[in-house]
């Protein structure tokens, strides 16, 4: 193609981009493909760009040519980055690819809008002389409509629908959606998930459906993206519906038009789909919201779940056998199947696709009709470290769009990178982020903050979280757990590992075997700044650990697989020399506890400290100087060896400990008198320990506590006399302490109880008399049978709310 370079500064600043795009292309390889694509859109534009130059010329508007010479600069100075940047940057190889493929996806859409235009222009032609189209566009209002950029003459139709759709999650949302959509009345209906996870795809179908299209005249489908541009929006639905296009220069009058157009429209239902909605438009949203139309249904599809709206339907990755179903469709040729390799080979490819539509039709069409070997190679590619997201920047871009969003909230992005701490496909224990995100950003010591901040990465679909019914109305979130996409989780890791490791404010390594990356073995004492430090070993680690100077760690997160064989871990020496370490997460993912060793090294500075399936001697402790210690918790693990010296006690080894958290601990049956010297203690909790009988007579000395929660300790019979000493006691969470037959005699001095939780209690014969006493007492969980106990009370105790507890089915306690 041969370009003009006429005098016009748009047509000179076309040819510029022209020539420098083939240039580019033909010695840079790695960005090839953005700038061909990029070249064939120019090339199809030209002519074009010529002919609304002449026509615009004629209308003596030549200044509304300036959005087109502004785009076109743009791209000058992005394909001139692409010979500024070395190879071997990935990061950055992947931003400006990611950056090229948006470019030309502008061109394309702004060129289409010129090409509208130039379509009505030439009818015009046909009908009236150039001087009669002067006059129509000294019109104000059709003034207003062209000066807006031109984006009102857009196409607010609905796409073609898909060819194929697979997921028994997809179809249950299709026939949910459509139902809601069928019924009277006006409703927002919004559609989350992550990136690549098939929205759009979805919407798109349902509104090319028959009686979605019977019942509604009116069916607008508007893409919103990022940084949506509310009065080109407005304009482009009332020239969707053939309407006099108002000028609009603000948003307030934006708000004003769309509320005055959805009355004219609104005799009919209508049907508006936001499509790629950012959780940033959330107010604007609202505005969407007209509730004096009769049938007027908004249906919402975002990386944000927008909990102001209900209902949300959540779609979830494909199952293995329906991403093998999608895998196949979306490799066949001409709408005929073709001859894979071996289903095995297929299987591998599609789990590492990790159940992603876009991740699955991606790869799909790189191997359409490509014989065997290459299947082979994109399987050893991925074998050796690398990921979809290495090789495809299509779902690179895809899947980091979901940041893009947090550009204003750092914090949030800081919290999604930490997730990639914990192993793949694990469950995160909500408590052990509290625990890292607690000490390492100066949050609240509960760690509500903390949990908004895991909801918030839930909200925008970058985590996934299992909440359990908390029996002691959100005191704990023992029972929470968070996860993480296989695919997010690379992508975490990416954003990690940028720069050089000694800068790195995270490092997540992932040993095998005993391979230490080479940079750890030849290191000499040259320190990381990491704050956060991840290790994960598998069951054929066990070389001691090398050296590692970690000045400015915070937290560390250590995930092991013990073998049967050794049964044991041994603490890394380094820890005893990260002097700001302040959490210490060990975690083992083995069915069996390991033996922990090594436990000296643990340093004074540590404020909190979670073991997960260890073996570990917390009643011999005492030798320890944890002297900053102020929250330990055990899951899953042995704890009550014998104490080696009669002498040493928890209590002088933690002296400020607040907080002691026991789930699951089989081996626990009484805890020593020396705990009952910790008076900074606050929170006391021993849950699912079905052997633990006792608490120490001496509790009564803690006068700091305020939650005790014993729930599920099934042999557990009593409650020591003294407990009503504990003037500060807020909480007490006895559920399903299924042997327990009676509460203390003057449990009535507990003048600052406000909750009891005694649901499954049903041994429980009578309540004592010193019970009206508990003038604070705010709400009892329970079920029927003591209800009725509590009921006569009621008078007294005015504040009281007896809640009943329905046994519902769960399946929680398999996990």
């Amino acid at each position: 193609m041969a370009v003009d370079f006429a005098e016009s500064t748009v047509e000179a600043a076309f040819g510029e981009l022209y020539s420098l795009v083939k240039d580019v292309a033909s010695t840079v390889a790695a960005f090839r493909p953005q700038l061909k694509k990029i070249e064939s859109t120019l090339s199809e534009m030209d002519p074009i760009i010529k002919k609304i130059y002449r026509l615009y010329e004629q209308l003596d508007r030549l200044k509304e040519m300036d959005p087109i010479k502004e785009l076109l600069d743009e791209g000058k100075g992005l394909v001139q980055k692409c010979l500024s940047i070395h190879s071997f940057n990935l990061y950055k190889k992947y931003t400006l690819s990611s950056d090229l493929t948006e470019y030309n996806k502008a061109v394309q859409e702004k060129f289409q809008i010129y090409m509208s235009l130039l379509a009505a222009r030439n009818d015009a032609e046909m009908l009236m002389n150039m001087e009669e189209i002067r006059s129509l566009c000294s019109s104000p209002t059709n003034r207003g409509a062209i000066q807006s950029g031109l984006g009102a003459l857009g196409n607010l139709a609905v796409p073609a629908a898909p060819a194929f759709m697979v997921g028994s999650e997809v179809e249950k949302s299709m026939r949910e959606i459509k139902l809601r959509l069928l019924e009277e009345g006006v409703s927002v209906i919004v559609v989350t998930a992550p990136g690549g996870c098939g929205k759009t795809t979805l919407l798109k179908k349902l509104c090319h459906d028959g009686e979605i299209k019977g019942k509604f005249n009116i069916i607008m489908f508007v893409t919103v993206s990022k940084k949506p541009n509310l009065i080109d929006i407005v304009q482009k639905m009332y020239q969707h519906n053939h309407l006099e296009v108002p000028e609009i220069k603000t948003e307030g009058g934006a708000f004003s038009c769309l509320e005055q157009l959805l009355h004219k429209i609104g005799q009919d239902p209508v049907l508006l789909v936001l499509d790629d909605v950012w959780a940033e438009w959330e107010s604007i949203l609202k505005k969407f919201v007209c509730n004096n139309i009769k049938d007027y249904k908004i249906v919402v599809t975002s990386r944000y779940g927008f909990p102001c709206f209900r209902p949300v339907h959540h779609l979830k990755p494909l199952t293995h056998d329906e991403a093998v179903k999608l895998f196949r469709q979306s490799i066949a040729v001409d709408d005929r199947s073709m001859d894979a390799p071996d289903d095995e080979t297929l299987n591998q490819i599609v789990k590492h696709c990790k159940g992603l539509p876009l991740a699955l039709t991606v790869v799909a069409k790189s191997l359409q009709g490509m014989d065997r070997p290459f299947w082979e190679r994109k399987l050893l590619d991925w074998s050796e470290g690398h990921s979809p997201l290495d090789s495809d920047s299509e779902i690179l871009d895809c899947i980091r769009k979901s940041l893009d969003g947090l550009d204003g909230n750092p914090s949030i992005k800081e919290r999604f990178m930490d997730l990639a701490s914990f192993p793949e496909d694990s469950k995160i224990p909500a408590t052990a982020l509290i625990d890292m995100w607690v000490e390492m950003y100066k949050l609240d010591f509960k760690g509500v903050r903390a949990i908004a901040d895991l909801l918030e990465l839930v909200y925008r679909n970058l985590a996934d979280i299992n909440r359990r019914n908390s029996s002691d109305d959100n005191e704990s979130y023992n029972g929470h757990h968070a996860m993480q996409h296989d695919m997010l989780r690379e992508l975490a890791i990416m954003e990690c590992d940028e720069g050089e490791i000694e800068k790195r404010e995270r490092l997540i390594l992932e040993l095998i075997g005993n391979n230490f990356p080479d940079w750890w073995i030849k290191q000499r004492q040259q320190p990381l700044n990491a704050r956060l430090v991840s290790i994960s070993t598998d069951k054929t680690f066990s070389t001691p650990w090398p050296n590692l100077e970690l000045p400015e760690a915070e937290a560390l997160v250590l995930n092991f697989q013990n073998d049967m064989q050794s049964n044991t871990y041994a603490l890394p020496e380094f820890i005893e020399k990260a002097d700001k370490l302040k959490a210490l997460i060990v975690t083992n993912h083995s069915f069996f506890p390991a033996e922990l060793r090594n436990f000296l090294v643990v340093g004074s500075n540590l404020r909190r400290i979670r073991f997960q399936r260890v073996t570990v001697p917390f009643l011999s402790m005492g030798n320890l100087s944890l002297y900053s210690l102020k929250k330990i918790s055990f899951f899953m693990c042995y704890i009550s060896q014998t104490s080696t010296s009669s002498n040493a006690k928890i209590s002088n080894a933690m002296p400020n400990l607040v907080e002691l958290d026991i789930d699951y601990c089989d081996d626990l049956v009484t805890l020593p008198d020396g705990i009952c010297e910790i008076k900074s203690l606050k929170k006391l909790s021993i849950t699912n320990c079905h052997n633990f009988s006792t608490l120490p007579e001496q509790i009564g000395q803690l006068a700091s506590l305020e939650v005790v929660k014993l729930n599920s300790c099934t042999t557990l019979s009593c409650l020591p006399d003294s407990i009503r000493s504990l003037q500060n006691m807020r909480l007490l969470d006895i559920s399903d302490c299924l042997n327990l037959t009676t509460l203390p005699n003057q449990i009535g001095q507990m003048a600052n109880l406000e909750r009891i939780n005694m649901r499954g209690c049903l041994k429980l014969a009578r309540l004592p008399k010193s019970i009206v006493m508990l003038r604070k007492l705010k709400k009892v969980i329970c079920e029927k049978e003591i209800a009725i106990m509590w009921g006569p009370l009621k008078d007294t105790l005015r504040s009281l709310d007896i809640t009943l507890f329905k046994e519902e089915p769960s399946l929680d306690w398999l996990e």
